[in-house]
């Protein structure tokens, strides 16, 4: 049983979930098999990693039908009929969260029973109202009122010849505004691909759209930060940037949470990609956004913490030359990460604290001491390796050899590398080649002022080049 479908979906329930499920099939509405029951007593004590040998099929089915002989079709057709009915378990728990999905699932009850017009107008009704409760207006409330009036119009017992132009009216401006915020959203996450991908997206409609969206006061706050969205990615000009970071700070209350992270998205791409130009007030820039999407709990998602996220606050933290409050955020924010990234990310983050704090040797322990399965961490441990040797070789030359046999490693490993993106491969092969450049200009006594000085504006105008400031702060 050990790789069936049935453990891996009971894997995914947490343990109060897990015992909530008990009832659940102990329900005949939905159960009237009392060995299914039994055996999910059998599997609930080996929550959650089912893997011990009490779970052969074979013991399983002993327990199960005592005195019988083992009938592998028999234990078969039981695990099948447990999935359906887990799977079943699993919306009934979702639906539990989805209370709009919930209204409209009633409402299409009401819809499709005879002699229940009344009772479904009345819900129309009610529905119509709550959405208009709502403290903002965005995609889904209108696409949530569309649904809802065609809902209505298309019942058979509404008179659709007393239905009046401004009901009808407003039916097309939900739709319309629907449609406009929804290309908005899409189109800026088109724009953002264009870029790193090297993708050109040809947008139909968006000109006329983002007319258009000046024309909707009610939406002039969601509407207004998606046109921002896209004249930053468009443009990349500080104006929009600022019109952005305002919207956002002045009107979150009108945001929802999803519309909050794309805003926060697109400003701290902004504000990095500034701050890698030698920008050093959009450092201070990206560091306050993370600040600010960590305090609103924007970065978690289902209690987690993206790894990437973690490691990018900490370069970002260390570059700000917030050293101390970075220490506080990677014990603080360790325990949101996934458990298959928690060791790598916590690892490569303190040793990204170590070097910004001068620790060479505990640094290069640290990393010696952890074998990274992922390829983004590899790539920066042997970054940060590099920069350590080098940095010591600037006070003794018996770095010098041990500096080139990392490099070149370094080199064939990207070189071989197949998840590797080319623009990033290229950039960090110029990043290694430098390296070894000016570690042979020291060793040979050349790297003087003067070929420090004609070094400067070479090193500044290569592109793509990883890390360019810390290579041109070895020239100082």
């Amino acid at each position: 049983m050990h790789h069936s479908k049935l453990l891996h979906l009971l894997k995914v329930l947490d343990a109060p979930e897990l015992k909530r499920l008990s009832r659940f099939l102990k329900s005949p509405f939905y159960n009237t098999n009392p060995h299914l029951v039994k055996l999910y007593q059998l599997l609930r004590k080996e929550h959650p990693q089912f893997d011990s040998p009490k779970l052969a099929k074979e013991k399983v089915f002993k327990k199960l039908f005592p005195g019988l002989d083992y009938d592998h079709q028999k234990l078969l057709n039981l695990m099948t009929d447990f999935t359906a009915l887990l799977k079943q378990y699993l919306q009934a728990l979702q639906l539990e969260k989805e209370e709009p999905v919930q209204e409209r699932l009633l409402l299409k009850a009401f819809a499709e029973r005879p002699h229940s017009y009344d009772i479904f107008v009345k819900h129309v009704q009610k529905t119509g109202r709550r959405l208009d409760a709502l403290p903002y207006r965005n995609i889904d409330f209108y696409r949530e009122k569309f649904w809802l009036s065609q809902l209505y119009f298309n019942h058979p017992g509404t008179d659709k010849f007393q239905l009046s132009k401004a009901e009808y009216d407003a039916s097309m401006q939900q739709l319309d505004r629907w449609f406009l915020l929804e290309k908005l959203l899409l189109s800026c996450e088109m724009k953002a691909r264009e870029k790193p991908l090297s993708e050109v997206y040809d947008i139909w409609l968006l000109s006329e759209i983002r007319e258009a969206a000046t024309r909707f006061p009610a939406e002039r706050s969601i509407a207004g930060a998606y046109l921002e969205m896209l004249n930053l990615l468009e443009k990349g000009e500080a104006t929009a940037y600022f019109q952005l970071k305002a919207l956002l700070l002045e009107h979150r209350p009108q945001f929802t949470r999803r519309q909050q992270q794309h805003m926060l998205e697109s400003l701290i791409n902004y504000a990095i990609r500034q701050g890698n130009k030698g920008k050093e007030d959009f450092l201070r820039e990206s560091l306050e956004l993370y600040q600010f999407g960590l305090a609103g709990r924007l970065f978690l998602e289902y209690e987690i913490l993206n790894d990437m996220v973690y490691i990018n606050v900490v370069n970002i933290a260390l570059r700000a030359g917030e050293a101390t409050w970075c220490r506080q955020f990677i014990d603080q924010y360790a325990p949101f990460l996934e458990p298959r990234a928690q060791k790598d990310a916590q690892s490569l983050a303190t040793a990204l604290w170590l070097y910004a704090e001068q620790q060479p040797a505990a640094t290069i322990g640290l990393l010696q001491k952890v074998e990274f399965l992922n390829v983004y961490y590899q790539i920066q441990a042997r970054v940060l390796l590099l920069k350590v040797y080098f940095e010591a070789f600037r006070e003794d030359d018996g770095y010098f050899e041990l500096i080139l046999s990392q490099a070149e490693a370094f080199e064939r490993y990207l070189r071989r590398n197949q998840q590797v993106s080319e623009a990033q491969s290229e950039a960090l092969l110029n990043f290694t080649l430098t390296v070894k450049r000016l570690a042979k200009l020291k060793q040979s006594n050349a790297l003087h002022r003067q070929a420090r000085a004609a070094l400067k504006p070479e090193l500044q105008a290569l592109s793509p080049l990883y890390n360019r400031s810390w290579l041109l702060r070895q020239l100082e």
